[in-house]
């Protein structure tokens, strides 16, 4: 049985070769065919005809130079949701009605200059861009394009030496960094606002002077010669004298004689000020909320206790890396995490996500913004820089033709316009959600909680514990 050049170009692997001639005996004849890539069924193409040692056609026409139209040929791409690499837009019924996006533009952009028609495979979410399993098979997209089930893959994906081996990569249109996102600062316990107002120094020598001035007023009026209020003979009513002074409050008995006036008068002036000013400075530490301290680096986020979760990939990169804080990070990672739902996680306070910085913008932008308010925040250490580009098989055709296409969509400017674009219609998405959200998260004037206050019962209690204390010693001592 022999093949005819029909037969020879329908082969998968013949499709994408570049530079084929296929010579078919004919008696005296040899009729030369070629072929065009990619194209559907064989997609032959008649280069001329040998007859007796001469050739009948265009020498100069065997081969194309470069690949300018694919005259419509199918070409797969595989891809999956992706902001603001690709967004998918659902119709009624939950099917995919349009993909766009940075690099569905790309592929768009490509598909309308070399004249090819995308056909696009969706990778499950389970994969993504994929990953090395234990046997040496790769998942996802790269599996996808590696095995020839994709020509092209498009989704963010990072130029990187690890996926290298497996796929090639188109010249880069984009560049991205990988970042982690993690909870923002969260409201702390506020037991200690009534100490608040003045610092420990002020606090100490408060103490000092008042234990000084209950003293000094129980002296000034033991040894006076002119017989003062009995009141003023007892210790303990001294320091309750001072206390009262101290918060403003008159125990309507007063001094007889000059000397112990002017102590008085002028230890009323120093508690009136030092109450006036903890006072006003107290209302400040009891209606605004004191936040935790934000993760703003690789060592806050360890330090932190939060699981970590990322695509398989961020594996091979925190191992490769020469931080030993990073390399930790390839131990707790969580590969097995849903995008989509982890964010709910991060915000919720016991999880942080790595992932490239422009997604993260995204989804905190439309989905955790309330006004001014974030509730997630992008840790402000990242790792290293990654150039974005698309994935082809090893040494496909595809690579050379689409890389002056895509140099030129880069320097244009117009994947910064495509970003922008995606972001708008993100938020867009996400605005009802945010609104009502935002009526819990963000309110005007708000009423003192127990939180704030939990302070003031602390000092409470501990009132009521030393005067318990002291009871039981006077009842003690009374026994003996």
């Amino acid at each position: 049985m022999s093949l005819v050049p029909m037969d020879i170009f329908s082969l998968h692997n013949f499709k994408k070769t570049q530079r084929v001639i296929v010579f078919q005996p004919e008696g005296d004849l040899v009729l030369a065919w070629s072929h065009q890539l990619y194209k559907p069924g064989s997609g032959e193409r008649y280069l001329g005809t040998w007859e007796r040692g001469v050739f009948y056609g265009r020498l100069q026409h065997l081969f194309k130079s470069d690949l300018k139209d694919f005259e419509g040929a199918p070409l797969r791409v595989a891809t999956f949701d992706h902001p603001p690499s690709v967004v998918y837009s659902h119709d009624e019924n939950h099917n995919i009605a349009s993909r766009f996006g940075v690099d569905m533009q790309i592929v768009k952009r490509l598909a309308r200059a070399m004249n090819f028609t995308p056909e696009f495979l969706e990778v499950d979410h389970n994969e993504l861009w994929g990953y090395e399993l234990p046997n040496g098979t790769w998942t996802g997209l790269v599996g996808k394009v590696f095995y020839e089930r994709a020509d092209i893959g498009a989704c963010n994906v990072f130029l990187e030496l690890h996926r290298w081996k497996m796929v090639d990569y188109s010249v880069p249109y984009n560049f991205e960094r990988g970042c982690f996102v993690a909870p923002s600062p969260k409201p702390i316990l506020n037991w200690k606002a009534p100490l608040s107002p003045f610092s420990w120094d002020t606090w100490t020598s408060i103490g000092a002077s008042l234990f000084a001035g209950g003293l000094l007023l129980y002296l000034m009026a033991v040894l006076s010669i002119n017989p003062e209020s009995v009141e003023f003979l007892s210790l303990s009513y001294t320091y309750l004298y001072i206390m009262a002074s101290l918060t403003v409050r008159s125990t309507y008995i007063v001094p007889f004689h000059a000397p112990l006036r002017v102590y008085i008068g002028f230890f009323w002036l120093f508690c009136l000020i030092v109450s006036t000013a903890y006072s006003a400075n107290l209302v400040a530490f009891l209606s605004v909320t004191e936040m935790s301290a934000p993760i703003d680096s690789m060592k806050d986020l360890s330090a932190s206790g939060l699981r970590i979760g990322g695509v398989a990939f961020w594996k091979t990169q925190f191992s490769a890396s020469i931080d030993p804080i990073v390399q930790n990070f390839a131990k707790i990672l969580e590969s097995d995490v849903d995008l989509s739902s982890v964010f709910d996680r991060v915000e919720s306070g016991d999880f942080a996500l790595i992932e490239n910085k422009q997604y993260l913008e995204v989804q905190a932008g439309a989905r955790y913004t309330y006004g001014s308010r974030t509730t997630i925040r992008i840790v402000g250490e990242c790792l290293l820089p990654y150039s974005i580009g698309l994935a082809f098989q090893k040494n496909s055709p595809l690579k050379p033709a689409f890389d002056g296409v895509i140099l030129r969509l880069f320097e244009s400017g117009v994947v910064s316009k495509w970003k922008e674009e995606v972001v708008d219609y993100f938020r867009q998405q996400y605005k009802e959600k945010r609104l009502e959200r935002a009526e819990v998260v963000l309110s005007g004037s708000k009423p003192l909680t127990l939180k704030q206050l939990q302070g003031v019962f602390y000092v409470l209690a501990i009132g009521c514990i030393i005067s318990t204390l002291i009871l039981l010693a006077e009842i003690l001592t009374s026994k003996l």
